[in-house]
């Protein structure tokens, strides 16, 4: 079910706005079938804050809502976990900056975000407690509303109830398949700026003023109307109707009181957390914006008005330097928000950290031509000046200003680059708490300081990249480290210290030179070679418990994949990164994230083993023989290694000219790469029947694992042979076997599944296996250059949609907590946190002795949660079989309860691969703007004028990647006109071709 999340921070007395919060978020819980998070972050002095907990606690229940009163004790403990879980340099700097000491419009909804995320929420609906809703016949107009019937759907199923779809053309292509980002609105009522006074005193110095929080750019022909309906909202204008619009929403018309967002954009990017200042929390509007998002911006407005404590005279004070400060910020921001225009992804993190550094560093000139102060103090002083000749009151203001003029002029820059450094902690920040039904307040506090580790020894080499080495990075490059680097948790040996964790780390990097390489960048380009390093420093967090958590390792490993979430430089970084735990000083579990450039899992067992052996006193073996990365890389640029590398692209290509492209080819198929949610298996019923399979058949446990593996895949894709990636160690060489660098690489195992029971196929999936693995190792540029060039002259594109990984050999490495205390559960099905892959169904074998442990990542698209654990509950039946007696593979789905996938007699097996010619003709038509085409059983495309054949099969390869359904016509036929009824197949077929072909490069030479 869909899950909100409806906020209001707060810092004043505000009952009132409470109860109809609560009232807003019954309706929506009513309206939409939603569940409801009512969030409530109050800064309020104690006793008010205890009123407003007894408000709430008296509303009567609500199905669908859920109400959270936290006030700064509950949210700085909360707080104070994440950072600790996120495993931050500098964990004290960040809790400050979301909670810090002052006002900060900003801090308080990053809070809310996090809070948001820790909820499993989809989206976050914010409101202010100085605002009140308009009442339409009496009853509330509730912005929550407009919000749910937008925010996250697509685009154009918006514009088809409410319109707009000639300005998502003019927003970007394909906005239509985008989903909603923002819906706002703004208020009517008081100026949401206190500056009506300013007018009324002088007209002169408001146009001044209110001029400063205008870009420069601002053409003088707009200036005076925008600062004519600066902070004026919707004006007065009663709601009477819905007026909705779908576009690109302008930051200026939405007010924050009054606005949605989707996590997929404050998942990604935080809020400012400015002190003492207003408008900076607007910046995700303009991110927004600048995004090219789809929003929708409707008409109800809120009812802003000015609290009580504005009129007095330390309020009014307070107030106009909050304005003051934002005013002088206006120049920066001007500049940050050019700068996100010109950005290639506005929501990537990294490149608005970049931005908003240089708005903090760089000048803040206007361009030629533009009137207006140059530079923070000029500004400044404009500010100073125009209160100082309004007199009176405003005295105060300009004393102030004099008084503080250093201070405000350094926490100008200081405010963007405390904002750069939060979105550096954001993605850590918002993996730490992200997990459906989490609590808000964690049981268990901890704190945690950053201790750098200084190290210094062996010999500074150069030399070119292994095949591993250059395979990883080209994973990291395409696909984000996040998902390609790995963690592993490590238990502490019981009377191990600190520093012996440490020692124990620095030593095992002088040890082994794939700890102390780096690989070049210059100018960003692709790395291609490495770097030796003698010295360096890497940072250790070390996170002291009062009380450890019940589920310590659970708890390091999510701090691991937390960690993971910041790529490493790889041109300067040190490949590991590590948090300690420790209960009162004493360390209990290392969580380690390595960079996969630099180690794969056996290199982490490796290391593992070694760790353990320096902590317990032993001294480790030399390394002898054993090959360093650079070593290795001479090795494989050796004649004889070319010759093995050569020979696995052969391989391959004889695989992607031959096998299934892709095993999910079905009407439920998409492409992958969404989030899938983490179902892990632990079952002794499952280890019980391999020990006994193995014995019956004579085979290791992973063979047969791997035999009913590949028989369940391809019998739930309803193909005749399975194909599938299995990332195997290549550690084969007495040379290898403790090397430190990644070796691991794709097998490609292609197995025909049409064999007449489970002991026959076991012998072909023997014989499979070993000839993936004997050609696993290979140039990652070269076979990618040969699956380029295949996958166009076969009209396909290859999916690796499936993957097996079986890492239950390694001792240890990569294998997660167990779910349950429970030793050996039966059959147990634990799901856990989603992770965004480029599969549709990955397997990870982490114990097949003495149960069966392994976790499944299933595309929500082709399995239901449901589907997902019948799928391995079926893998566990067909186990049991298979240990009886031989299973005749025409009984799956009796003996597994697994069914085939549907498909409609319109799919047809063509070239080994299953494809709708339907599915066709629509990607072969989109790929030529709307074209009318149209294709038949035997995959011959008929089209009228226009595109040659080659120009039409290269138009469709390029939207490939994202139909596993599709195959491309084997031949394009050209005909004179397009029919005056395109759908009849006659209208077609009866016309002369004027030209025809295959449209493949080497088929049709031009």
């Amino acid at each position: 079910m869909r899950r909100v999340c409806l906020t209001l921070p707060t810092n004043r007395a505000c009952v009132p706005a409470l109860l109809a919060l609560a009232e807003e978020a019954a309706s929506g819980a009513r309206e939409f079938g939603v569940e409801v998070e009512l969030l409530v972050l109050d800064s309020s002095p104690a006793p008010v804050a205890a009123g407003h907990a007894a408000a709430l606690a008296a509303l009567p229940p609500v199905p669908g809502v859920r109400v959270h009163h936290l006030d700064e004790d509950a949210q700085r403990s909360f707080l104070a976990w994440a950072v600790a879980r996120a495993g931050l340099a500098e964990p004290e700097r960040i809790l400050g900056l979301l909670l810090p000491d002052a006002v900060s419009y900003g801090a308080c909804t990053d809070r809310a975000f996090l809070f948001a995320e820790a909820l499993g929420c989809s989206s976050v609906h914010r409101r202010d407690s100085d605002s009140r809703y308009q009442l339409l016949d009496g009853a509330p107009v509730f912005p929550l509303h407009q919000e749910l019937d937008a925010l996250g759907l697509p685009a154009a199923e918006v514009a088809g109830r409410i319109g707009g779809g000639r300005r998502l053309e003019r927003i970007r292509p394909g906005a239509g398949q985008l989903p909603v980002a923002l819906v706002g609105a703004s208020f009517i009522g008081e100026l949401s700026v206190d500056v009506a006074e300013i007018q009324e005193l002088d007209p002169a110095v408001h146009t001044e003023l209110v001029g400063l929080s205008l870009p420069p750019s601002t053409p003088a022909l707009w200036r005076g109307q925008a600062i004519r309906e600066a902070f004026r909202g919707a004006g007065t204008e009663p709601f009477t109707a819905d007026r909705a619009t779908l576009g690109q929403v302008a930051p200026n018309r939405v007010d924050m009181c009054n606005v949605a967002l989707g996590r997929e954009v404050y998942g990604r990017i935080p809020l400012p957390p400015a002190v003492d200042t207003i408008g900076t929390d607007y910046v995700l509007l303009h991110v927004v914006h600048h995004a090219r998002l789809p929003g929708v911006l409707h008409n109800r407005h809120i009812v802003n008005f000015h609290t009580g404590e504005r009129r007095t005279a330390s309020g009014h004070t307070a107030y106009h330097l909050r304005l003051a400060r934002f005013l002088l910020l206006s120049g920066r921001l001007a500049h940050l928000y050019d700068a996100l225009a010109d950005l290639a992804d506005p929501l990537d993190a990294g490149q608005v950290a970049s931005a908003v550094r240089e708005a903090a560093d760089g000048p803040t000139d206007h361009p030629p031509g533009h009137d207006g102060p140059s530079g923070d103090a000029e500004r400044l002083s404009t500010i100073e000046g125009c209160y100082r000749r309004l007199g009176g009151a405003f005295d105060r203001v300009a004393n102030a200003l004099a008084e503080r003029r250093k201070e405000l002029l350094d926490g100008a820059r200081a405010d963007l680059r405390d904002f750069a450094d939060l979105i550096d902690a954001w993605a850590p920040l918002t993996a730490a708490v992200r997990s459906e039904g989490r609590t808000l307040v964690p049981t268990t506090a901890a704190t945690s300081r950053t201790v750098p580790v200084r190290w210094q020894g062996g010999e500074p080499r150069r030399g070119p990249l292994t095949l591993g080495q250059a395979n990883m990075i080209r994973c990291i490059l395409r696909d984000g480290a996040a998902d390609v680097d790995i963690h592993d948790v490590w238990p502490v040996p019981a009377g191990a210290a600190i520093e012996a964790v440490l020692d124990a780390l620095r030593t095992l990097t002088v040890r082994h030179e794939a700890l102390r390489t780096v690989f070049p960048q210059p100018d960003g380009a692709t790395p291609n070679e490495q770097l030796v390093l003698t010295e360096g420093e890497f940072d250790v967090t070390v996170v002291d418990f009062d009380t450890l958590p019940v589920d310590p390792g659970g708890y390091a490993d999510e701090l691991a994949r937390a960690v993971r979430r910041a790529p490493f430089d790889l041109g300067r970084d040190h490949p590991l990164r590590a948090a300690l735990l420790t209960e009162r000083g004493t360390p209990t579990h290392l969580a380690l994230v390595a960079g996969h450039a630099a180690a794969d899992g056996s290199a982490l067992a490796v290391l593992r083993e070694e760790w353990t052996d320096l902590l317990a006193g032993r001294e480790l073996a030399p390394l002898g023989d054993t090959l360093t990365p650079i070593a290795l890389a001479e090795e494989e640029s050796a004649p004889a290694g070319r010759r093995k590398a050569e020979a696995s692209v052969r391989y391959w290509e004889k695989v992607l000219r031959t096998g299934p492209q892709a095993m999910f080819a079905e009407p439920r198929a998409r492409a992958a790469g969404g989030p899938a949610a983490q179902l892990t298996l632990r079952s002794a019923r499952g280890g019980e029947a391999l020990a006994r399979a193995s014995a019956r058949l004579g085979v290791p446990a992973s063979t047969v694992l791997l035999t009913a593996w590949c028989a369940l895949v391809a019998h739930r894709a309803g193909q005749r042979a399975y194909v599938g990636a299995a990332p195997t160690a290549n550690r084969w060489k007495a040379q290898l076997t403790r090397a430190v660098t990644p070796l691991s690489q794709d097998a490609l195992i292609l197995l025909d599944t049409t064999a007449s029971g489970f002991d026959e196929l076991l012998g072909s999936a023997w014989s499979a296996a070993l000839n993936a693995y004997r050609h696993s190792r290979f140039d990652a540029v070269r076979l990618w250059e040969t699956i380029d060039r295949t996958t166009v002259e076969r009209g396909s594109r290859f999916a690796r949609d499936v993957v097996f990984n079986d890492v239950s050999g390694l001792p240890g490495a990569l294998r997660p907590a167990a779910a349950t205390a429970q030793a050996a559960p039966d059959l147990e099905l634990t799901w856990g946190d989603e992770q965004a892959l480029p599969t549709a169904l990955l397997a990870f074998v982490y114990r097949t002795d003495p149960l069966l442990h392994l976790a499944l990542w299933p595309d929500p698209q082709l399995f239901d949660r449901g589907e997902a654990e019948g799928f391995l509950t079926g893998l566990v039946r067909l186990l049991e079989a298979a240990a009886d007696g031989d299973v005749p593979l025409a009984e799956l789905t009796a003996v597994t309860g697994v069914r085939t996938a549907e498909r409609d007699a319109e799919w047809q097996l063509v070239d080994g691969c299953w494809v709708s010619p339907a599915a066709t003709a629509a990607a072969l038509s989109d790929a030529l703007d709307g074209r009318p085409v149209h294709v038949t059983a035997d995959l011959t495309a008929y089209l009228a004028g226009g595109p040659t054949p080659a120009r039409a099969h290269a138009a469709l390869m390029r939207i490939l990647p994202a139909r596993p359904g599709v195959l491309a016509p084997r031949r394009y036929l050209i005909v004179p006109e397009t029919p005056a009824e395109p759908g009849l197949p006659q209208a077609w077929l009866q016309q002369p071709a004027l030209t025809e072909g295959s449209g493949r490069p080497q088929a049709d030479p031009r």
